[in-house]
């Protein structure tokens, strides 16, 4: 039910008044609510009401993310817009900004909702201020951009990974063609190499994004195999010590076990090389990158550490789709996508620490044995 608080200020609105209003906001085709100074709801149109399935007793005197479900909302004991996450939330930000400057302010955000899916949902939110019989309000207005984001992301990764591929295939086919002598055959059986490895790799990208594509859609099934734990590891240290991103650190591999896993080989790969290569990125120059893995009871537990630290507004937005700390390359599904399938396809945990002195450590527990029941 709405507290006295709310109560009261509804009914300082007058009848035609509140009439008016429920007629407006019932106009509007996205979800909308009218917000009071302290952020709660007065009324809600059918569209929250149905998008959330809400009813206007239970949102009337809530916060917003307390009425939408938002996992972080009873993160403090002070309710939504107290929580750690909530120092990141562009709604609160939208709302906070409107009220202060008295001018309406459009922000995206990410919210996640806490239901059984833990769902992420993509929204603009616009906020406009104004004064109705005397009480100060807040419009709000959510946007689904849900589906537009992450096509935006998914295309903007998948041009990003394949044009570095092709840019080098065609770098190559340069070097050979303007070639002003008869090529050696070490030199020419190097080119050859060079080649294909592209080549293998071009056609990677395009079946992992076919696979992310899939996942996404809740359609992926993972291709259950034996994975030897040293052999995969052995690999991932040779070719990201030679790899562009190493250039000037060391990677090295720590304790290594040699038991086996009987999971998706190559989604395993692709999270290890994830976890790997953003730890290379975000290591100083001499700094050093540790690849290793323990047998603990009926776990494998991967680990990927590195002595930078990560600031605490990017670890409170991690593993969000579209969230990334490089600007402009369409990386924001890389920390998601480790997510998606290590924890919805694998079976496993993903999890990190970023403290002093210790440095960044992601973490990557999994089952030895993921069965077709699990992965299905």
């Amino acid at each position: 039910m709405a507290n006295d608080a709310t109560l009261m200020k509804l009914q300082r609105f007058s009848e035609p008044t509140s009439k008016v209003l429920r007629v407006l906001l019932d106009a509007i085709p996205d979800p909308a609510t009218i917000l009071d100074s302290d952020r709660r709801l007065i009324m809600a149109n059918a569209k929250l009401m149905s998008m959330f399935g809400a009813d206007s007793d239970r949102v009337a005197g809530q916060r917003i993310g307390e009425a939408l479900g938002c996992l972080f909302a009873k993160e403090s004991p002070h309710g939504c817009g107290a929580g750690m996450h909530c120092s990141v939330c562009g709604a609160l930000r939208a709302i906070l900004l409107c009220r202060e400057s008295k001018e309406q302010y459009v922000r995206e955000c990410q919210i996640m909702l806490g239901d059984a899916e833990e769902r992420q949902l993509d929204v603009e939110v616009t906020a406009s201020y104004a004064e109705i019989d005397e009480l100060p309000i807040t419009l709000f207005v959510m946007r689904d951009i849900s589906a537009e984001k992450r096509r935006s992301v998914l295309e903007r990764l998948f041009f990003h990974d394949v044009m570095n591929t092709v840019g080098g295939i065609h770098g190559i086919a340069e070097l050979l063609n303007s070639a002003v002598r008869v090529l050696e055959p070490e030199q020419e059986q190097e080119y050859r190499r060079w080649i294909l490895d592209l080549s293998k790799r071009l056609i990677d990208e395009v079946l992992h994004q076919r696979r992310l594509m899939s996942a996404e859609r809740g359609e992926f099934k993972p291709e259950l195999g034996a994975v030897a734990v040293t052999e995969l590891l052995d690999e991932l240290h040779a070719l990201y010590s030679s790899h562009d991103v190493a250039e000037g650190r060391i990677m090295q591999l720590g304790e290594v076990c040699t038991c086996h896993l009987i999971t998706d080989q190559q989604i395993l790969r692709r999270i290890l090389g994830n976890l790997v290569k953003n730890a290379l990125e975000s290591t100083p120059r001499g700094g050093v990158v540790t690849l290793s893995c323990a047998d603990v009871d009926s776990e494998v537990i991967f680990s990927v550490h590195n002595p930078g630290l990560i600031p605490r507004d990017i670890q409170l937005q991690l593993f969000r789709r579209s969230f990334s700390t490089k600007e402009g390359t369409g990386r924001g599904m890389g920390t998601y996508s480790v997510k998606l399938f290590g924890e919805k396809y694998l079976r496993g945990k993903i999890s990190f620490t970023s403290i002093e002195p210790e440095g960044t450590t992601f973490t990557f527990s999994m089952p030895k044995i993921l069965t077709l029941d699990q992965a299905n």
